[in-house]
Parts: structure tokens; sequence; C-alpha cells
């Protein structure tokens, strides 16, 4: 059972090519991409302008050969005051950024380089300089991280070695394991560590079948394995995504057509099941799970995203999405449990594609939104832990016209964007941080379908105010709107929705039923947009009330409406 060339080349054949027609392509991963090793490409400067609230990136090549780094000036630090920017951007030449992270905290972040000058690099907030990084062997194919939530402790699956490192101590591992070591070797996979950094879920992914190991961070001895994928060999038994549940109780793993759910410490399998039940369409995309692993979700080539929802013995399908003519291509799950964000790739004839982002309650499969027109690929989809910021990243059009990344407020009905990045690239993953406030995305220099090479790493900061930021001029709302607010009814927090066509003064109270005003929302001037309102109940007691929104607008107008909602404690 030695890990020879030959599962080596059926490895990079299925994640390079992209197939002509969907009936093909589910053998092959459509998350990855086309490159040549060519080290005298130019290289370019980023340059910011502010469009309708969202920054774009434009590119100017210049001719130099090195990394170039992104440093907004002065005068576009003070472009748009207290709301989104980018900290900075990092172009490598010849590398290309795949898997990165962000701590939960948001200060630290980690990337996994790949095709050439293979590396896993760590950073902080202040600079793309690299604290520090760790050479990786030059046959790794893609180096995996994971970071833990305070950012002090690092996971990686890098070719033959699944490494911890304490960031602190620099590149120096505090714990090895080489799968060399085992009879059947294989390739280190996708990996993931807990919050508080002291256990590590990894693999040793192989295409007939693959190990499971929990690893305490500080030993090389596993606490638990698992083999998986022996009776689900269509399409390989290679682990494709590794996700430990946001309270450290449950990780979720999967294979090409197998999913398995098991207790993070001693490695018990509490349920398994098929992406895709009945079919031989699997998927190679990592799949999704709540915070305390009370719910999981499944996505596939056939284009379906599974609901499951734990009964207290095992998981029940709740509901199905299906997108057709298209993948499901990532998906992330609130850590509540009560949202889902998912990506597609749609193929929509004669070589072109298109890619949506979906969000939905878990309760349904009608989503609550869809923003389309991404152009190709979305290749993730992450959720802040608090809920309110979903960011997602994309390989954007051939003709790199539209946003690579793309990141929303989950509160918003209308899929309006607070901020994008437009790439020369494509972008192949994205992580945000706790609270919504640092957003990390990497990717290739070059479009994901376009021979090329070079890499991309951008840190964003996310105005997560109440106030929100700027919203697109596409998506300008071209009626006044009050939205029902969700969930109704509530305990303690809700959320409403409003749409102003025009820049207006505006205001929104709370009343009880006898008319008595308990809560002031909104009192301020709004440009045009689309706007979310979070209400914090805890102070009221259990009713129905009324709000009520006024907006006074520039062309003298004065738009009113007033809705129902009732608190339940």
């Amino acid at each position: 059972m030695k890990f020879n060339i030959i599962n080596i080349i059926i490895i990079i054949i299925m994640k390079k090519l992209i197939s002509v027609s969907v009936l093909l392509s589910i053998f092959f991963c459509s998350g990855l991409y086309s490159q040549v090793l060519n080290t005298n490409l130019p290289g370019f400067k980023i340059v910011k302008s502010i469009e309708g609230g969202i920054i774009k990136t434009k590119t100017i090549t210049v001719n130099e050969t090195s990394a170039i780094n992104y440093i907004p000036d002065e005068h576009e630090q003070t472009d748009f005051p207290n709301a989104s920017n980018i900290r900075w951007s990092f172009t490598d030449p010849i590398a290309i950024g795949d898997i990165c992270a962000t701590s939960s905290n948001g200060l630290y972040q980690s990337v996994g380089w790949d095709l050439n000058s293979k590396r896993i690099s760590v950073y902080d907030n202040n600079s793309s300089t690299p604290l520090w990084e760790y050479p990786a062997n030059f046959n790794a194919y893609i180096n995996y991280t994971s970071l833990s939530d305070d950012g002090n402790y690092l996971a990686a699956g890098t070719y033959h070695n699944i490494l911890v490192f304490n960031r602190t101590n620099g590149n120096t591992p505090i714990m090895n394991f080489n799968l060399e070591t085992l009879p059947d070797t294989g390739i280190a996979g996708p990996v993931d560590i807990t919050s508080d950094g002291n256990f590590i879920i990894s693999c040793a992914s192989r295409t007939d079948s693959s190990w499971i190991f929990g690893f305490q961070r500080n030993s090389n001895n596993w606490v638990w394995r698992y083999r998986v994928g022996q009776t689900n060999n269509t399409g390989g038994a290679s682990v494709q995504g590794v996700k430990i549940s946001g309270n450290d109780s449950l990780v979720i793993v999967n294979t090409y057509l197998g999913v398995y759910v098991f207790k993070t410490y001693t490695g018990q399998l509490i349920w398994s099941g098929s992406v895709n039940p009945g079919s031989t369409s699997g998927t190679q995309f990592p799949q999704a799970i709540s915070g305390n692993g009370n719910y999981i979700a499944t996505i596939n080539y056939s284009g379906q995203l599974r609901m499951y929802q734990w009964n207290g013995s095992t998981y029940n399908q709740t509901w199905m999405s299906v997108e057709s003519g298209g993948w499901m291509t990532a998906a992330d799950l609130s850590y509540d449990g009560t949202k889902i964000g998912a990506g597609t790739l749609n193929f929509l004839g004669g070589g072109n594609y298109d890619g949506k982002i979906k969000f939905y309650n878990t309760s349904s499969s009608t989503p609550l939104w869809t923003y389309s027109g991404c152009g190709d690929e979305v290749t993730c989809v992450s959720i802040s832990k608090n809920g309110k910021i979903l960011a997602a990243s994309t390989w954007g059009d051939l003709g790199n016209t539209k946003y690579d990344l793309l990141v929303f407020k989950t509160g918003v009905l209308a899929p309006a964007p607070v901020f994008g990045v437009q790439s020369p690239g494509s972008f192949f993953w994205c992580s945000v941080s706790a609270d919504g406030s640092t957003v990390v995305t990497s990717g290739k220099k070059v479009h994901a379908r376009s021979f090329g090479n070079g890499g991309l790493l951008y840190n964003v900061f996310i105005d997560t105010n109440d106030v929100p930021l700027g919203i697109s001029s596409n998506n300008q709302p071209a009626e006044f709107r009050l939205e029902q607010n969700y969930p109704n009814p509530f305990n303690p927090s809700t959320t409403i929705n409003f749409s102003i066509p025009e820049r207006s003064f505006v205001t929104m109270r709370v009343y009880d039923m006898t008319g008595k005003e308990v809560m002031q929302l909104v009192n301020n001037n709004y440009s045009a947009g689309i706007y979310s309102v979070d209400i914090d109940a805890n102070n009221l007691s259990s009713g129905i009330y009324m709000y009520s929104i006024e907006a006074k607008t520039e062309s003298g107008n004065i738009l009113k409406d007033t809705k129902k909602l009732t608190l339940i404690k």
C-alpha cells in the first residue's frame, strides 16, 4: 500500500484539470489552476480607488521581477475615513497563495504558498513582511494551515509532515509527525486546530484509503486515528476537508464521496454518510459544521446543498437546495447554527461561467438572498463567529472586471457588498476573524483559467460599526422600504433592514402598544442605500411593539412606514 508515483499523478490530474463538460468535470477539482513556471514576469503596483463606497484596485505593470507590496499613501487612507480598507497586500512573483487563515482575534494570518517557492508564512496586521516562514518540501502540492484563536499556535500539513508551531518561537516546529514512519505513508492533507491550540486533527491522505489523526500539540504520538474511504472509493479516498466545530467538540471530515463526524478528542465516530447519496458524483470541497455541531451541511458537484440537524442520536436531513446547471463549491455555517452561506460555479455554455453567493436560514431551503454575477467559481465562503460578516473569495471573470473578494453584512436582505477587492487574478481562499473586522484572502496573480504564475495575499480591515458602509451603485435601491424584522418573534435580539432611494435624514423608533417610545434606533443622515439595524431588547419586557421609520429626503419628500415586532422571553 505504498504511496507511489501513480497515486501522485492521479491527485495532480484530479486537482489541475478543469473539465469542459459537467459530466466529465465531476471527476476533477474546479478549485485549482493552470500554471507555467516563468520567473521573468513583470511585477505590478496595485492602485486603489473608491467607487460607490467600495474600494477597487487596478494594476500598473512595472519592469521588476521582485514582489511588490501595496502601501496606501496618506491621501488614500483619508479617502474613506473610519471605514473598510486594505491594510496591506503582497504579490509573490512565482508562488501561488493557496490555503490562508486568520486567527479568531484577527491579529495574525497564515498562508501556504505553492507551485514555486513553496513555504508557510505567518503575518500580522502591520506589514506584508512575514513574521517568519517555514520552507516546505518541493514535492508538496498544497500547504495547509490553521491557526488557534489567539494566533499563538499554527498547525500545518505539508507533503509527508504534520507540523505544529508556536508563533512566538519562530519557524521551528514543536511537533513534527513524519508520515513516512507509516507503512502506507500518504500525503499530509487538510488540517485544523482547536481554539486553544492544544489539539490537532490532521490526515494521511491517499487515493485508496486515508487515515484521520488526532494529536496533542506537543506529541508525535497520535491520541486516536481512524481509516476512512475503504468503501467509498469512487473519485478517490483522498481527504478533501477537515473542520472542527467552534466549541471544539466535533470535527467533520470528508473524502470525495464520504462524510464523517467524530468527537474531536476521542475520535469516536458519531455519524457517517455520503455527500451525494445514491450518486457517484462527489466533491473536492470541504463541508460545514456549526459551533456546537448540531448542524452540518454537505455540498457536491450535482449542485446540491443539504442541511442536517442532530436529533440526539443521529443527523437527519432537514432540506436540500439544488443549483441547476452548476456545482455547490463552498459552504460555511454560522457559529449559532441559524445561517449558512454557500457558493456556486455555474456553467453557461460556450465556455462561459458564472458564480453565485447564497445566504440561507438553516430552517429553510429558500435563500434569504442571492448575489449573482461573480463571473466564475466562488471558491470559499467564511462567516464571522458573531454572524455579522460574510466574506467570499471568487475566481472573478476572465476580464477582471468583477470583484474577486466580496464582503457582506449578513443582516441586510438585499445582497449589496459593503466592501470588495478587484484583483488582477483570482482568489482561492478566504478567512474572517470572530468579529468580522479582519479578512484575509489568497490566490493567483493571473486568472485561475489562464496560464501564468505569481500569487496574491490581501489583509483587509472591515468596518463593522452598525452604521453601514458605502453601497455599490449597482445595488442602489429604487424605492423606500421598511422590512419585517428577523427573527420575529425574537429573544433578545433581532435585525431590521430598510432601504432609501436618495440621501435622507432618517429616524427610527420603537414604541410599546400604548404609544410610549421605548427605544431610539436611528437618528442620522444616510446616503441612498440598503441598511440594517440590530435591536438588543434585554431591557424590554415580553410583548408586542411597533417600530416606525421616517425619512426626510433632500428632494423634500417625507417617507414613513410602521411594522410590528414580538418579543418573547
